[in-house]
């Protein structure tokens, strides 16, 4: 018996999918194939495609020409109409945004060839109206199966009238093995070696990783910590990063926050480094929307705190679940924000270890890579949807 041919077809080769890409390619059962281009306005890392494991795949490696609207939007990728056209394969994987004109007319056509689609993204928000809302249902509903990234993206496309056994969800995931493995070395590791720059390491210490840019409202944070200061509630606040807000993020610490309990990391991309940073800290806070940075922290064992307007939040805030790996404050409330640090770092019973293994769990049962392949096995095999 042949295996399925799968066509993925993406916007990038993302570095961080690199596992889940190698496992596809080395699949038993499935003959998969990925086409991907490049987006040069992001500064997204890609997978070297040149490397080992890589080049043992290349004729299953194709790259196409992305085109871009102001720098920001996809809008077409090159040759995936004449891919479609000719392929045999029995699944192609298409991106679930709408704004790409020629994934209609993929979708259309391996309809009409009897071709399964599925469109892979964050799915219906829940929040469009008028002609956005228009268009994502429509687009959506061209395709045979979903693969949303959380729970919540599958109840309500149900809500809007797609059958639940079409619709699978995938998650999303990082480093997975490279972050499992530096749990045991990390477990011995300290905030007095690794906070040096703080005037006491040993203060509880709130933790930001990621672009200080204005769409992450950072300044929320740090009117938190202001607030927390005047109240004598003591902590340490480290912000890894670099970005369009940091002079004026610093401009702010220096005149509203105790001297010696803040730091500005600076941008970081050693991850051995970011590791003993993340793990150390007692909460990673990320005041505007969330996204990976919930996964990154919970690999490192490290609860997350963010705001709980899932309306305007990334699928992966669905891995924070209330009072065990985190904590959801008020959309925009700097005051609410102060409220649920001091609730978080106060609360009785809570041992820091056992608070690791609360965030490894979450991350060890969906948020990989392993999973993530079976869900898109089942798909490929006509298999009931995992979940």
């Amino acid at each position: 018996m042949s295996k399925p041919k799968v066509l993925h077809i993406t916007n990038i080769a993302s570095l961080y999918r690199k596992r889940q890409w190698q496992l596809l390619l080395e699949h038993p059962n499935l003959d998969y194939h990925f086409y991907y281009g490049d987006n040069p306005y992001l500064g997204i890392k890609a997978i070297d495609t040149s490397t080992i494991p890589f080049t043992k795949y290349s004729e299953k490696l194709h790259f196409i020409k992305n085109w871009w609207v102001n720098k920001k939007y996809l809008i077409w990728q090159s040759n995936v109409i004449l891919k479609c056209l000719t392929t045999k394969a029995s699944l192609v994987i298409l991106l679930g945004e709408f704004n790409v004109i020629s994934n209609w007319l993929a979708t259309i056509i391996c309809r009409i060839r009897k071709i399964n689609v599925a469109h892979r993204g964050h799915g219906l928000y829940g929040n469009e109206k008028g002609l956005k809302r228009f268009l994502r249902l429509n687009y959506y509903r061209l395709a045979s199966t979903q693969l949303v990234y959380e729970r919540r993206g599958k109840r309500i496309f149900i809500e809007n009238g797609f059958k639940p056994d079409k619709i699978h969800v995938i998650f999303n995931s990082l480093d997975y093995d490279k972050q499992k493995k530096a749990r045991t070395r990390l477990a011995n590791h300290t905030k007095q070696e690794n906070y040096t720059f703080f005037s006491n390491p040993n203060l509880p210490t709130l933790i930001f990783v990621g672009r200080l840019t204005e769409i992450k409202k950072l300044h929320l944070l740090l009117e938190a910590k202001s607030k927390l200061d005047t109240q004598n509630f003591k902590t340490n606040l480290l912000l890894v990063g670099d970005g369009t807000e940091r002079t004026s993020l610093e401009k702010f610490a220096k005149e509203n926050l105790i001297e010696g309990t803040f730091h500005f990391y600076g941008a970081s991309y050693d991850d051995e480094v970011n590791e003993k940073l993340i793990s150390c800290a007692d909460i990673c806070i990320s005041p505007g929307n969330v996204g990976l940075t919930a996964i990154h922290s919970l690999s490192y064992g490290t609860p997350v705190i963010t705001h709980g307007n899932f309306y305007n939040q990334m699928p992966e805030v669905e891995a924070i679940t209330e009072n065990k790996t985190g904590l959801f404050f008020e959309e925009n409330n700097s005051e609410n924000l102060a409220l649920k640090i001091k609730q978080w770092l106060t609360s009785e019973n809570r041992d820091r270890e056992d608070l690791r293994q609360d965030c490894f769990e979450v991350i060890d049962q969906y948020y990989n890579p392993y999973y993530q392949v079976k869900v898109l096995e089942n798909l490929a095999l006509n298999k009931p949807a995992l979940l």
